[in-house]
């Protein structure tokens, strides 16, 4: 009973560092401006990158995927530190990684108008699936730069670290929950693009 509450309360600080956006931040820092009233009016990276500034959304991609890395890595030491066994750190770290991403896509601070939560999600595969993700990121940059096909490059960084995984990760728990995460992670950008009038 006592780890059911501590799970809920932390699920519910991940989803509460998600909603802090980012992209926001940046653009009232650095250019004065509300991203609301800019280009797609979402507070996201793409927002950035296509309306405000390229080096600006460069900026808040290695934030959003860094946010995530380090805070699951915090939380990892803590666990740890308290005594839980590290292959049991899995499901709570993905949940909370989770709730992270659903806080940045859809945050109850700002209307539920996030961002698509792509470089959140890349900071939760990073940190279960170092390398693969590296894999993912490089080819998803040449499907961008030949071909220009931003949306098709996002649908490939949520659908393929997964499947590269198989062939670096042997535990089928780990494979399962990246697989589960990937479907969820596609329903929320289901949501944000209707939201965005997309479909």
């Amino acid at each position: 009973m006592y780890n059911i509450i501590i799970y809920v309360l932390i699920s519910i600080a991940s989803y509460g560092i998600g909603c802090f956006s980012t992209a926001r931040v940046l653009a009232k820092s650095f250019k004065y401006l509300n991203i609301y009233k800019v280009g797609t009016g979402f507070a996201d990276t793409e927002n950035i990158y296509s309306n405000i500034s390229k080096p600006l959304g460069i900026v808040a991609a290695i934030l959003d995927s860094g946010k995530m890395f380090l805070y699951l890595s915090i939380i990892k030491f803590f666990f740890i530190y308290a005594g839980y066994e590290e292959l049991s750190l899995q499901i709570p770290l993905f949940i909370f990684g989770f709730f992270m991403i659903g806080g940045h896509c859809l945050p109850v601070t700002h209307k539920f108008r996030g961002g698509r939560g792509i470089f959140t999600y890349i900071g939760l595969m990073m940190f279960f699936a170092f390398q693969p993700m590296i894999y993912v990121l490089l080819i998803a940059i040449v499907i961008i730069m030949l071909f220009k096909q931003i949306r098709f490059a996002q649908f490939f960084i949520v659908l393929f670290p997964p499947i590269l995984s198989v062939f670096w990760i042997e535990s089928r728990q780990l494979l399962t929950l990246m697989f589960i995460t990937a479907f969820l992670m596609g329903v929320l950008n289901l949501i944000v693009a209707r939201r965005l009038g997309e479909i």
